[in-house]
């Protein structure tokens, strides 16, 4: 469709009632936002998509995390237990010291 063909559309649609002046803005009314809904619906997909991905990596950042920290956990537990058992090697030793100090010597 050429421009002069266009222009012959358009002189003959301002010619006509206005009744079919009204149902074609509407029809191109109804494209329009059809076009608009469509773009819509693509960049929410892509929004949604863009989540999936990045709710996938923050659980796996999460998992790693929670990795770490049961790894530190697991360290410290028996980081207390040996510090436990060397503490009441000290108090067995610093009583032993201290009742040596308190007898008399013969």
């Amino acid at each position: 469709m050429n421009s002069a063909d266009f222009l012959n559309a358009v002189d003959h649609a301002a010619g006509m009632n206005d009744r079919w002046l009204f149902l074609a803005a509407f029809c191109l009314l109804l494209l329009v936002c059809g076009l608009v809904i469509y773009w819509l619906v693509q960049q929410l997909q892509a929004v949604i998509a863009d989540h999936k991905a990045l709710r996938d990596e923050h659980h796996a950042a999460l998992t790693q995390i929670i990795e770490k920290q049961n790894e530190t956990s697991l360290k410290l537990a028996v980081c207390i237990d040996r510090n436990s058992e060397a503490l009441k090697d000290c108090a067995f030793e610093l009583r032993r010291f201290q009742e040596g100090a308190v007898r008399p010597v013969h």
